[in-house]
Parts: structure tokens; sequence; C-alpha cells
């Protein structure tokens, strides 16, 4: 008898480590499977996306459609056409100011994929001049960034420049830059969404204050260098197409209401240029410096 329940004992211990050796392998299994998800999601998306998602997100918007690849955007008759995918965000650049979340609807950001996706590419080496773009055409600068995760979870960005005319550069992250258009009504899109503008000298009259940021402080310009300052920037007329680095930004507030971003970099080897809206002007020295002098504030 006794011997009967010593089998029966050893019986029941064995059950029992057995169930508690599979319940902590199941643990363990389960612990490993959400550590790995979390590392993934978090790997696949790199700081600057992640700033420019905390700028905003839509809800909602996807791109569905048997032709769609499930994860890359890819060349369909010489044109693009984005993969099954969840549009997250839309952001701005302009010469004037930094990365901008678009507030659009989702009709208008589907508006904007089908208008990318029926620009044809550009031919390497095609001359703009085909395109009725002249040599002297002044480049608009107005950068867009889509921010899209694909079928797979995979957040991917890519890129859209107006460029000359109606012409526009196309870009993702591996760097493969290509032209698209012309496309009058993409162009159109970004500029009127984006608020791209050049200020004529009417516009500058209209400036009551200017309010500077630089150097950690913040600090409004006297009436008497508001007053310099439209008469110089009224005769600036070399514009380029690039603008260098910045350090010094302003707001310039207009009599209807309006404001006008500014942007310039006053450190001892800058460029002296300076970016007013859509617009950069170089060889603008003494316009810099009265938006550095301290000494004029209120």
């Amino acid at each position: 008898m006794k011997r009967r329940y010593s089998c029966i004992a050893i019986i029941l211990i064995m059950c029992i480590l057995s169930a508690c050796h599979n319940k902590k392998e199941e643990s363990v299994s389960t612990s490993v499977n959400d550590t790995s998800v979390t590392t993934e999601a978090s790997n696949d998306i790199s700081d600057e996306t992640r700033k420019l998602l905390e700028l905003g997100e839509y809800d909602d918007i996807e791109l569905k459609g048997d032709s769609r690849d499930v994860v890359s955007i890819v060349k369909n008759d010489q044109r693009f056409l984005f993969p099954e995918c969840k549009v997250l965000s839309v952001t701005y650049t302009t010469f004037s100011e930094n990365d901008t979340f678009l507030s659009l609807n989702k009709k208008e950001v589907l508006e904007l994929i089908d208008l990318i996706e029926e620009s044809p590419i550009l031919k390497d080496g095609d001359s703009l001049s085909n395109y009725g773009v002249k040599d002297d055409t002044q480049e608009k600068y107005a950068k867009i960034c889509i921010v899209y995760k694909n079928s797979r979870g995979e957040v991917q960005n890519v890129w859209l420049n107006t460029f000359k005319g109606d012409v526009l550069h196309f870009y993702d992250s591996s760097g493969e830059d290509y032209r698209i258009g012309p496309n009058k009504k993409l162009v159109e899109f970004i500029t009127n969404r984006v608020g791209y503008r050049v200020l004529s000298t009417t516009d500058f009259d209209k400036i009551e204050r200017i309010v500077v940021k630089y150097n950690n402080e913040e600090y409004q310009l006297s009436a008497k260098k508001t007053e310099q300052f439209i008469k110089a920037v009224k005769k600036l007329d070399k514009r380029q197409d690039e603008f260098h680095d910045s350090n010094l930004t302003a707001l310039a507030y207009t009599s209807d209401g309006d404001v006008y971003h500014i942007k310039t970099d006053v450190r001892e080897y800058s460029e002296n240029d300076i970016a007013i809206e859509g617009a950069c002007y170089k060889g603008t020295e003494n316009v810099v410096r009265l938006l550095e002098d301290r000494k004029s504030v209120v």
C-alpha cells in the first residue's frame, strides 16, 4: 500500500513540475514576441520622421487597389504609383518656414496623390526648354514631405519640390531624385496649400511691427527701425534659388492682419542672405543688421 501511495505521489509531483515548466516557456515566448514587435516598430521610424509625425497625423487615409505594390512606390508607364498604404502626414517647408504640418482633409490628400501619379517622369538630361521653361525662370521653393505606412507596417518618406515652371523634383530617402511634370495643377495645389508667395513693395508697405527671435530672446523693433527695414527691403532685387543657414527668425505683422515670415543668419561668416516668405535675396547685410540691432527695441 505504501508503495502504491509513493508511486502516486511521484506521478503527481512530475505532473506539477511539467505544468510549471510549460507555463514558464509560454510566458517567456509571449514576452519575447511582445518585445520584438515593439523593437521592430521603433526601429522602422527614423528620428527625422518621428519629429515630422509629432507635428500632426491624419486619420484613416488609405490607398488601395490591385495595381498597387504592397511595399514600395513603383514606376508604372513612366509614372510613379504609390503602394497600398496609409498616408500618415504631409508637412511642408519654404525658404522662410521650417517643417509645418499641412492640414488637409481626406479628399485633398487623395487629390494630391492622384496629381503626383498623373505626372510623367522626365527623361535624364531632358532640357526644361522642351517644356516651355526659360533659362532665366525663377525657381520656386515649396517642399512637401509625405509620410506613409505600407501594408507591411514599414514607414517610408517621399519628398516633392516645386522647381521651375510646372516641373517638380521627386525623391525618396534613398536619394533617388527624379523630375516630374509638367503639371500645373500639382504645382498650384502645393503652392496654394503651403501659402507660397513672393511679396511686392505694396505688401512691404503694410508692415506695422516686427518681432524678432534671436539668441533665445524675443524683441520688437522700434518704429524707427521698422520703417528703415521697410525702405531697405523694398530695394532688394537680387533674388537667388537657395537659402543658407539661419539663426534669426522674425514675424512682420501687417495693417490688414497678415503675417510675413522672415529668416536670416547674422553670424560673422554668414552669406548675408535673407528669406522673406517665398523669396530669398542676397547681398542684404544692411537689412540683416537692422534685425540684429538689439539696441533698437521698444
